[in-house]
């Protein structure tokens, strides 16, 4: 639960759309002699309508604040065309968004004391969310951890395409993704919801984190949240026993060299 809350703030949730052009970049077609190359005119081109439906369905999200990029984010070197860069973006905050949805949903479930009824590696009756997770064996965060970077490879290597080019919709995952008889305007619809659901659940998991973490922060939720004092931005500091034994043998062994090494002076300068 934790790693999701963690995972959820990593998003800025800006309204970002991939465009319905497919965009190929020059990397990538260097092994392909058949395609020809983007113009930078071309190009140009295909950012200009990036961009206009960027603003489009900025709008269609939250007319009254509409398109806000204080930072600039479409124009920062993340790839090599404005146009990847958007679609990029895109599919960072529809992933996070679910990822914040997920957690804020897990995140109210077990606060009330609803959790695994049945007996099993997980911790029952510890607490709230944070203390759960604290709780965990080593091996179950192992396993947390893994399972999500084996669902980031299989998008990213997805046979269909990759979003970046626009080879696919961003937010689409090959695992996940599922055939529909919806029209393009429901479809469209939907975008616009799911984005509207994931920043607003991106807002109410800080909520939650900055509550239990600052009690008294966000005062509709004072006396609602018990206090964390574990570390947020430190989720295996205090039990991540593989690496606390790590440290702890390099530790040893460089203080056996040490030691062995001002031995070994300590003779050489004796027998001067």
């Amino acid at each position: 639960m934790k790693t999701a809350i963690i995972l959820s703030l990593a998003c800025a949730a800006n309204a970002f759309t991939v465009p319905s052009n497919k965009v190929t970049s020059s990397k990538l077609l260097s092994s392909t002699s058949d395609e020809p190359k983007v113009t930078g005119k071309s190009q140009e081109k295909l950012d200009e309508l990036a961009m206009d439906e960027l603003k489009a369905i900025a709008a269609a999200a939250n007319p009254i604040v509409n398109y806000f990029d204080p930072i600039d984010l479409v124009n920062a070197p993340i790839s090599e065309t404005k146009t990847e860069t958007i679609a990029w973006l895109r599919h960072a905050e529809i992933k996070h968004g679910r990822v914040a949805m997920a957690a804020f949903v897990g995140y109210w479930v077990q606060s009330q004391g609803i959790t695994w009824s049945t007996d099993g590696p997980w911790p029952t009756n510890v607490g709230y969310p944070e203390a759960q997770w604290d709780a965990l064996s080593s091996d179950l965060k192992y396993y947390v951890i893994l399972s999500v970077g084996v669902l980031e490879v299989i998008d990213e290597a997805d046979q269909k395409g990759h979003y970046v080019n626009g080879e696919k919709e961003p937010g689409r995952h090959p695992i996940f993704q599922r055939k529909t008889n919806a029209t393009a305007e429901k479809l469209s619809e939907g975008k616009i919801k799911e984005i509207n659901n994931g920043r607003l659940a991106m807002l109410g998991i800080m909520g939650f984190v900055s509550e239990s973490s600052v009690p008294g922060s966000v005062p509709v939720l004072g006396g609602r949240i018990p206090a964390y004092q574990g570390n947020f931005w430190a989720p295996f500091g205090g039990d991540f026993s593989f690496f606390d034994r790590t440290v702890a043998a390099v530790t040893s062994v460089a203080e056996s060299g040490a030691s062995k090494l001002a031995e070994s002076a300590s003779e050489a300068v004796s027998l001067l």
